[in-house]
């Protein structure tokens, strides 16, 4: 008997980047400290989350290199989902600190095709990992079955109706936007810190049917 997955999800990590974090760091407390405030989306708990970047600004930011890694690596994630004759675009960047019992909501990024997350600073224990959530009307079958008593709910991949990535210094992690995702809390005492972002696709495959041939005007400017 042959067993067939279907319609598997990727989900992209590169354990470490490779990128000097002080600077971040101190960066992203220097914006908190200027906007104290922040905004509200799905952090809760006393989670600071900063205004979008934009883009055209941060090269001249110590993100720059995480833009850059992040880039790089959707590009890949990209050509390994199947996109021909296409850019990416970064459509927001932001900066996440959360403090003890800090935590952040199920949700996900509408609007964008690639979404993920950069860990700056991690303290060595219980500081609250990223859940990755099933749809909720599979959930709703499994629980209809009964309980872990006559029931495998963890031990096969394709049973499970959750799955955790620990945040750890240096990681990227990236994945299809539409995924439902959550943060745990923050347990520990100190901050943890990350940088979340959003990438737009774009076709160019049709660039040349457009008019005029091969041009993009904005009809505001025009």
């Amino acid at each position: 008997m042959k067993t067939e997955l279907l319609f598997p999800t990727p989900i992209w990590v590169e354990d470490n980047c490779d990128i000097e974090l002080d600077p971040i760091a101190e960066f992203a407390y220097k914006v908190r400290d200027e906007d104290k405030e922040g905004r509200r989306s799905s952090n809760a708990g006393g989670g600071w989350q900063s205004h979008d970047f934009r883009t055209d600004w941060v090269p001249n930011t110590p993100l720059k290199p995480v833009h850059d890694r992040i880039m790089m690596m959707a590009y890949g994630c990209a050509d390994e989902f199947g996109f021909n004759d296409y850019r990416l675009s970064m459509s927001n960047m932001w900066i996440n600190i959360n403090g003890r019992g800090a935590y952040n909501h199920m949700h996900i990024h509408s609007g964008s095709m690639f979404s993920g997350v950069f860990y700056v600073k991690v303290p060595s224990c219980c500081c609250g990992e990223l859940k990755f959530l099933r749809p909720l009307e599979y959930q709703a079958m499994k629980e209809y079955w009964g309980c872990e008593e006559n029931f495998d709910r963890y031990d096969r991949d394709y049973n499970n109706l959750d799955h955790f990535i620990p945040p750890e210094n240096n990681k990227l992690v990236m994945f299809p936007s539409w995924m439902q995702h959550s943060v745990d809390a923050n347990a520990s005492d100190y901050d943890r810190i990350s940088i979340s972002f959003n990438i737009f696709i774009f076709s160019e495959h049709y660039i040349n049917e457009v008019y005029p041939k091969g041009e993009f005007v904005n009809p505001l400017l025009s």
